[in-house]
């Protein structure tokens, strides 16, 4: 490029350009130059780079690298320039050598990034509000955790306390209400100590459920995991609990596949199937059936359903189930509930790492509920503070 029209290109040039002599002497500024440091071009003719607008305390920082790029022609750094009226802008500077016979020409190429350091900055900002918000809610979820496993101790300690003086009056009304019975001699007696003796075991069945909610609610009630084989111990469960005709004639039948281990607590597992078991009679049909069926969906599970032709659910009962002290048939005085046991077993599976779910097409055309457990459960490994944390959070979402 001729002399004359590199001149005409720095002073075109929508970027500011100057160029410099080996003694620092300028040679040429476009007005671009001008127009962002405010000084005129005959202005420049009175200093030496790196003044006016480069200030000595941002420059010697960077001295070394414009001494190199002096021997290499290769520049590219970001500094500070300073404008007429003493105000600062961030640029970017870039740098070529032109040489000649005589001399040689430095050219710096530099633009405004003043609007690209305020969007780091910002961006800047806003990670570090992130950062500090983020450390906020942790102190305040570790706060909020702490105090919740403050109440769920307290909470489960007065229910254990309440339940266990409750059982203890309770106790001999059980024992001495059929004594009673057996030496009333009316008709009459005889129905109002067995209305006596169902209410009493409603009691006793409320305050056992109450108590065992607390105790799978407390971070403190460890599983005892092992492998049980499914097939065999649903067979055993209805062999041992079920054997014998129950008062609606209801044929209990399983179908589970074979040969199928899990890591559970045993006690659990069984105390899961019978309460299932136990609601699809209660609420079944006479002369119906339940079916309980096994299968795994793929290697790493296994789903149980337990399936009943009974009385069915509603929408807004199978949106509240789970709830805590929940009935469904609160107007069926022979279907008497603590509203507890839908909440026990969900309280067991989920302890198992496993999820539960209720169907039902509608009143009067049956429920199934499906229950899925890890063939290795993955809570079996965890030590006692990831529960306890687990836990918390759990309770966490349910508040």
């Amino acid at each position: 490029m001729s002399e004359g029209k590199f001149s005409e290109f720095i002073e075109n040039a929508n970027i500011g350009i100057f160029s410099f002599t080996e003694d620092h002497k300028y040679i040429d500024v476009n007005s671009k130059v001008c127009g962002l440091t405010g000084f005129d071009k005959e202005e420049f003719t009175q200093y030496s780079f790196p003044d006016p607008f480069w200030p000595t305390r941002f420059y010697d920082i960077r001295k070394e690298e414009i001494e190199s790029f002096k021997q290499t022609g290769i520049l590219d750094i970001e500094t500070y320039f300073c404008r007429k009226n003493d105000t600062y802008f961030p640029v970017r500077l870039y740098g070529s050598i032109i040489p000649s016979e005589n001399n040689v020409e430095y050219v710096i190429f530099f633009e405004d990034i003043t609007v690209q350091k305020k969007s780091e900055r910002e961006y800047q900002l806003s990670q570090e509000m992130l950062v500090a918000l983020n450390n906020k809610l942790e102190t305040l979820v570790k706060k909020r955790t702490d105090q919740l496993q403050q109440v769920m101790k307290q909470k489960n300690e007065f229910i254990n306390q309440l339940g266990h003086d409750l059982k203890n009056p309770l106790n001999p009304l059980i024992n001495l209400l059929p004594v009673l019975r057996k030496k009333a001699e009316k008709m009459e007696c005889h129905e109002i100590i067995d209305v006596l003796m169902r209410n009493v075991r409603y009691m006793q069945d409320l305050i056992v459920n109450t108590i065992e909610l607390a105790k799978l609610d407390s971070p403190n009630i460890q599983f005892n995991f092992e492998k049980i084989n499914v097939k065999e111990e649903i067979d055993t469960i209805v062999s041992t609990n079920f054997i014998m005709k129950n008062e609606k004639n209801i044929a209990i039948s399983a179908q589970v596949e074979d040969g199928v281990q899990i890591e559970a607590d045993k006690t659990r597992f069984n105390e899961l199937i019978v309460n299932l078991l136990d609601n699809a009679i209660k609420y079944g049909k006479e002369e119906g059936s339940v079916f309980i069926v096994g299968e795994k969906p793929d290697e790493s599970s296994i789903q149980i359903s337990v399936i009943d032709d009974g009385i069915g659910m509603t929408e807004h009962q199978l949106q509240n189930v789970f709830k805590d002290f929940y009935r469904a048939n609160t107007q069926n005085s022979t279907l008497k509930s603590s509203g507890l046991g839908m909440s026990i077993c969900k309280r067991i599976v989920e302890r198992h790492g496993g999820i539960i779910e209720v169907k039902s097409p509608g009143s009067g055309m049956g429920t199934t509920v499906a229950f899925t457990l890890p063939i290795k459960n993955p809570l079996s490994d965890g030590t006692k503070e990831t529960k306890q944390m687990e836990h918390a959070i759990s309770s966490i979402k349910e508040i």
